[in-house]
Parts: C-alpha cells; structure tokens; sequence
C-alpha cells in the first residue's frame, strides 16, 4: 500500500504528494481531493527539499564527544598528521562507535550519499578499511558510502602502494593520495602510481591537494594530463585545491577550461583557515564543483566540524556574500545532485524542514524534520510521529 503525504510545500506550492514503491507517484494541487480510503500523513506545510550528497568526509578521525582533548598548534602539515596520530592513539578501540554516531547525525542531517576517505598506512594496515566496509552494508539503503582508500601519511612517504592495491581489491572503489609535491615530493611517481591504479582496478581518482599557489597549480595541471592520458574523464576529483583561490583570477580561468574540458570535479569544504577556490568562477566555466564536510565534529585538525552539509552550503553563501535569490537558488547544486523541483517517477528521498522555502533553507539551517529514503522515514526531529 501506498502513502499520501498531505499539506506539502514543494514545488513553489502546497500539494498532496502519493509515494508507492519508493517513488513519487503523483503531486496534486492542495485543493484536489485526495481518494477517501487514503493512508495519509499531514506534513503541517513542510518545506521538501532533495537529500543531501557529502563528497568528501572521513569517519575515522573523531575524538570522543564526551572529553576535550586539546590541540597544538603545528608549523606543517606533516607535524599536522604525527599530531593526529598521537592524538588518537589513546581512543583507537572506540573508532567504530564514533564513526556510527557521525553517520547517524550525518543521516538526521539530511546526508543520503558520502564519499568517506579512509586512512590506510603501514601503522594502520586495513582496520578503517574493514570498519567503514562493514558500515557501507550496515547502512545499504539508508546512505550510498563510496570509499576512497586513503594514504593520508603519503602514497610514496609511507610506501603504502601495496597496501592501497588490496584495499582496491576488498572494497574501495577510489584511490586517493595527498600532495604529490608538498608530501610525497615527487609528483610524477605520485601520480604514475595513482593513475596505474586507477586503470589497473578500475577505480576513480581523488587527491587531497593542500599545496599553495603555482605549485598546487602545477600539480593540477599534471593532474588533468595524467586524466586525459588515461581516459578517466568524469572519474577524477581534486580536493580542497586551496590554490585556485590563490592564484590570479587569469591562471584560475585557464585551468577552469582545462578542469571542464576533462571534467574533473572540485570538492572543497568551504575552509574558514584557507582559500577557497573561486566557486562561482569555475562553475561558470563549466568545472563540476561539489560540497563536503571533510570534519564533522572534534578531531585534531579542528574544533570546528559539522555533519550539516547545509550549514556548509550556509557558510559558503555568507562568504561569497551570495544574499540574492537567485545565488541562495544555486547553493544547492553544490549539495546534491537532484532537483529542486520534485517529479512524478523520481524515487522518492527527501527531507522535510520548516522554512519559507529553498532560499530560507539555506539562509536559516532548519532543523531536518523528516529524512526519508524511498519514501520511508528514517531519521529526523519527528520521526517519532511519521508514517
């Protein structure tokens, strides 16, 4: 049997919304009648809004919720990760717990589809790996998990090459390495061996790149022969890429080009402690950006994290100073990839919030209350009350 969701704001109207199957149905007008036996639920004028796509965040790295642990400041990024390090070191056992309770709240945010970025090491072996595996299944048809195997002490540094080859065989589908130049300091043999992967397993590419300026900029451009060498246009990501903010409005332009004509994607975080690219540059140039959390509560990098993927599109709105309709409008792109507009035959995953509609959403963060994924409720303020 079905179920009616009555009294829905969506669409730029009040409609009644029927979901069978796991898909939308039918949406009629608010003064159309409903047939009399319908199983209804009254969403009281709730805006509906599509779920959420978190493209870069990593689920092994909280601290504990219930204890400050205090943080130093560092002078690199590689005194950055022998900090994390010592700073985990201690809550090794309570990984899984931690990392279950950041998808739940990811969940209750709104979040249907994460990209998790998982450390792999010599020191670590594959033990995330296993972890963040047996969560993909844990939460099949809740959130879409796709896993980047992730050498956060670097690909070559740590000779972790082995290493990412068998987490490429038991479950990540995309391999990942950080500063090709800035960590591993060679960025040929870096990318060689991240592109052979990708070829050889079949995987995508995502690279954390911190490096500044040219240099990052160099690295991207290596990054985007390396695609177009390999074929893997649409398969290649480049994260955070804190240089396209830093260099010239010209240079960005260029490698605009470049990045869309290999379409390759841009994942940023919007940092408050780093440049962000110039988002509405490359977006208009055709460079596919998207959003991602990358901290989602206390971990050594910051005190600062959030599993709100629209709280970030928030952040970004109020950086970009985009206090129009129309730019509040275009947030959500970098948010999911599904439309605002609801259609009859899309398969029905949504969140309910209180808001005046999509603008007010962004501008005001509401509190999600109802998350659902085909059509069932699963998380949210009034979950307790949904059908």
């Amino acid at each position: 049997m079905g179920q009616w969701l009555s009294n829905v704001f969506v669409n730029e109207g009040i409609h009644h919304i029927y979901i069978n199957q796991g898909r939308i149905v039918d949406i009629i007008p608010k003064h159309q009648p409903m047939p009399e036996s319908a199983n209804s639920w009254d969403a009281r004028n709730l805006l509906m809004l599509p779920t959420l796509e978190d493209y870069h965040v990593h689920l092994d790295k909280q601290f504990p919720a219930d204890r400050w642990i205090a943080r130093r400041r560092t002078d690199t990024i590689l005194d950055q990760f022998h900090l994390e390090k010592e700073l985990l070191a201690p809550h090794k056992a309570g990984m899984k717990d931690r990392a279950i309770q950041t998808l739940d709240q990811m969940l209750a945010s709104g979040t249907t589809r994460a990209r998790v970025h998982v450390d792999i090491d010599p020191e670590i072996g594959l033990r995330h790996l296993e972890t963040i595996v047996h969560m993909q299944e844990q939460y099949r048809g809740l959130v879409d998990i796709e896993i980047v195997a992730f050498p956060q002490q670097g690909l070559l540094r740590s000779s972790s090459i082995a290493l990412l080859k068998q987490a490429l065989r038991e479950g990540a589908t995309i391999v990942g390495c950080v500063d090709p130049a800035g960590v591993d300091r060679q960025i040929e043999a870096c990318l060689d061996s991240v592109f052979d992967m990708s070829v050889d397993y079949g995987a995508g590419v995502d690279i954390h790149l911190h490096d500044q300026s040219y240099l990052g900029l160099y690295t991207i451009e290596r990054i985007a022969d390396y695609t177009q060498q390999t074929s893997k246009q649409g398969n290649v990501a480049v994260s955070h890429a804190y240089c396209l903010g830093e260099i010239d409005e010209g240079a960005s332009a260029d490698i605009a080009a470049r990045l869309a004509e290999q379409n390759i994607m841009i994942i940023t975080s919007v940092p408050i402690d780093s440049a962000l690219p110039r988002v509405d540059q490359l977006t208009a140039l055709g460079v596919n950006i998207k959003l991602g959390t990358d901290h989602t509560g206390l971990d050594a990098w910051t005190p600062f994290g959030s599993p709100d993927l629209l709280a970030r599109g928030r952040r970004l709105a109020e950086i970009k100073r985009w206090n129009d309709d129309e730019r509040l409008r275009a947030v959500y792109p970098y948010l999911t990839s599904a439309p605002l507009e609801f259609q009859i035959g899309a398969q029905a995953d949504f969140m309910l919030v209180q808001a005046l509609n999509p603008e007010h959403a962004i501008a005001a963060v509401p509190e999600r209350e109802i998350v659902a994924v085909q059509g069932k409720a699963v998380a949210g303020k009034q979950f307790d009350r949904a059908w």
